[in-house]
């Protein structure tokens, strides 16, 4: 008993020491994992430490340019306020000179076209009488067989003449008629 006893403890010394190095071995492996793992960690803190200037940095950057964009919408803000007021301003402005314009039109266009159809049928009126007139004179002078030929020019001349003046007038006054 004793013998197997002793191979009993024998075989466990062995199994124990066959741990041990088992152990060792998966020690060693570890270290070697943990040293892969350090390297990546102090790359990894090298390269966090090579972004954070730069990551601060463009957080200042996104600060700055949000207070100039909040700015910048301030004074849109008070711009459109006052755009507001100038258009009002504006609007009222232009219905006060509508409001103008159609009273000066509603007291002159009246008395205006009174004078303008007044003026034209004075002319249509001294027009007939003229030609009415130059009609007799030239038939009583071949009725009396009177010879007026230096008067007839003169009237023929003059009345040409306002004939002439008479249409202007008349062309004048439809023109403002339209």
């Amino acid at each position: 008993m004793e013998e197997a006893l002793q191979y009993t403890q024998l075989i466990t010394n062995i199994i124990i020491i066959l741990l041990f190095l088992g152990i060792m071995i998966l020690v060693f492996n570890l270290n070697k994992q943990f040293r892969k793992i350090t390297k990546k960690v102090e790359g990894l803190s090298s390269d966090v430490k090579e972004i954070k200037p730069k990551v601060i940095e463009s957080f200042d950057k996104i600060i700055l340019l949000s207070d100039n964009i909040n700015t910048a919408v301030k004074k849109v803000n008070e711009n459109i306020d006052v755009l507001g007021t100038v258009v009002d301003k504006v609007k009222v402005t232009a219905d006060s000179i509508i409001d103008f314009e159609k009273k000066v039109q509603s007291r002159i266009e009246p008395p205006v076209m009174d004078t303008v159809k007044t003026i034209t049928a004075v002319s249509a009126g001294v027009k007939t009488f003229f030609d009415t007139w130059k009609n007799k004179s030239t038939k009583k002078n071949y009725a009396t067989g009177f010879r007026t030929d230096e008067t007839l020019d003169g009237l023929e001349d003059s009345m040409e003449e306002v004939n002439k003046e008479l249409e202007e007038v008349n062309s004048r006054l439809s023109d403002l008629q339209k």
